[in-house]
């Protein structure tokens, strides 16, 4: 009988499971895909309503102005999360949070209802809550997985994310039309009531040997304010990762105001042309921009991400992303058009959402418990909208004071994409290094060997290898399983072999007698084998 659910067979197709995983991946690609789909309809009205009322730089200003907040935020989350960590589940912070957050935006649906000028204030809000809560979903998925585990479901946890970025792009113009910007409000207060309900259940539904086990030692005693800030700064890991963060936002905003000025440049022309306002061309614009990134960055999530992580590493493989920007943005150096500036900004944003994201959240797979939850939500919040800050500050200075153009801002991007190459490299160095320390990878071994084995021929015949012919070492580990024709040949036709069942269909031709060696791997996640021979004999 197989050890793998249908469930867990399905997803064995995108990355490796254990037995008994699927319950807990499919709760949490739940939560991934509903928390992304309310946030990219909100996502979407975000933009017309900001730029309806103001500009491309009272945008970046109010860009800016979610730093500031969140430097007020990251000591308050700092002091929840001590409470928090008292209470035996690891639930409580995550659910609280969340809610405060759907009451915000109930709170945002009646006020546009009433006809109040929010489009500053929700533009800030959204900015901070993305934030916010997902750096705290996937700290909280870095709390619930080990470091082995979480490497192999991080990657399908984070495709049903895109999936709902995907869906919520989509359908965003669909429910703006259908219900106005106040009911897409309404739409998605209800549906973050889904990641709130489930939250609290999961933990029980993950394998043992899946599971983190982190203890709290010293995590009970009060904090200083600014603690959050210190545990970022006080080591080259967490140091540098939040200069990437930086640099990476630095670059991004950046791009996204030379998208959005050549969008209002060309708004009133269009929407002339089309018959449309400009809110009606700014918000089909949009639309189509996020739906064609976010499609693509699903593709890339499903399909690419955890072989890069297989084949280059987590940290190895955010190398990716500031080599396509360098790339980009020198093309738009080029020729300085919107059609060039929406194709370089779809390639950045979908790789930067799909593989750069997710490879920055398992970059907190080894660090310590505090580190995960204080350093990760520190990182993500204040030093995310930092670049924002400074994204702010460089429009107005440049773009205000000194006037360098389009060309001028396009040139700041490429020489920002060579640092972020160079942050990289430091990040990868640390991170192999930690866990090297932390978590020293260890390859199978072979604990029963394989006896010889005697068919008759015209037959069917199997042979179900135990699940204790190979042991892994790592806690969190799971192995892949291969046959072939010793040494490395196919297996003849009436040989089958199911790699998750480890189960062997032996069907040899009628009246026909001979031997077959078979050769057996067992590989781990990071490619470490070990193998195992025996012979099969078959005769008529």
């Amino acid at each position: 009988m197989s050890s793998f659910t249908r469930t867990e067979r399905l997803l064995s197709l995108f990355t490796v499971l254990r037995p008994g995983e699927g319950r807990a991946a499919v709760q949490l690609c739940t939560q991934s895909f509903t928390l992304m789909f309310a946030y990219y309809l909100l996502k979407v009205i975000r933009e017309p309503m900001i730029l309806a009322e103001g500009s491309a730089e009272l945008r970046a200003y109010s860009t800016a102005l979610q730093a500031a907040l969140l430097m007020l935020a990251v000591p308050l989350f700092t002091r929840l999360y001590q409470q928090a960590v008292l209470l035996e589940a690891k639930h409580h912070l995550f659910r609280n949070t969340l809610m405060f957050f759907i009451t915000n935006l109930l709170g945002f649906a009646i006020a546009f209802q009433l006809g109040l000028p929010i489009a500053v204030a929700f533009y800030v809000w959204l900015g901070i809550f993305s934030v916010m809560i997902l750096a705290l979903f996937w700290a909280f998925s870095a709390d619930l997985f080990n470091y082995k585990s979480g490497q192999r479901l991080f990657p399908l946890i984070a495709a049903a994310g895109a999936f709902g970025a995907l869906a919520g792009s989509g359908l965003a113009n669909y429910f703006d039309a259908l219900l106005g910007h106040g009911g897409v409000m309404w739409c998605a207060s209800f549906l973050l009531m889904v990641p709130w309900y489930l939250s609290s259940t999961i933990e029980e539904k993950i394998p043992t040997g899946s599971r983190c086990f982190t203890p709290d030692s010293g995590e009970r005693k009060t904090y200083p304010l600014l603690k959050g800030f210190k545990i970022v700064l006080q080591g080259p890991y967490l140091a540098l990762i939040a200069a990437l963060v930086i640099v990476l936002n630095l670059i991004n905003t950046n791009g996204e105001y030379i998208l959005a000025s050549f969008v209002t440049a060309i708004a009133p022309e269009q929407a002339a042309a089309m018959g449309q306002n400009v809110d009606q061309y700014i918000t089909g614009f949009y639309a189509d921009y996020l739906f064609l990134t976010t499609l693509l960055s699903f593709l890339i999530q499903l399909m690419l991400v955890a072989r890069l992580f297989n084949a280059l590493g987590v940290a190895g493989s955010m190398f990716l992303l500031p080599v396509i920007m360098m790339i980009s943005y020198s093309l738009l150096a080029l020729l300085p058009v919107l059609a060039v500036a929406r194709i370089a900004m779809i390639a950045e944003n979908s790789v930067n959402y799909s593989l750069q994201t997710t490879a920055r959240h398992a970059l907190f797979l080894p660090v310590t418990r505090l580190e995960k939850y204080v350093g990760k939500q520190t990182i993500d919040t204040f030093f995310v909208r930092l670049g924002d800050v400074l994204s702010g500050g460089f429009v107005y200075i440049a773009g205000v004071v000194f006037g360098i153009g389009m060309v001028g801002f396009i040139s700041v991007n490429i020489a920002l994409a060579a640092l972020l190459f160079l942050i990289t490299i430091g990040i990868t160095k640390l991170h192999r290094k930690t866990c090297a320390e932390r978590l020293p990878n260890m390859p199978p071994v072979v604990a029963e060997p394989l006896e010889d084995m005697f068919v008759p021929s015209g037959r069917t015949s199997q042979l179900q290898l135990d699940a204790d012919t190979f042991i892994d070492p790592d806690v969190g580990d799971a192995l892949r399983y291969s046959a072939f024709a010793y040494p490395a040949e196919e297996l003849p036709p009436w040989v089958t072999f199911d790699g998750l069942d480890r189960n062997f269909l032996f069907s040899p031709p009628a009246k026909t007698s001979g031997k077959l060696r078979i050769r057996v791997v067992a590989s781990d996640y990071e490619g470490l084998e070990a193998e195992v021979c025996f012979m099969l004999n078959y005769t008529s």
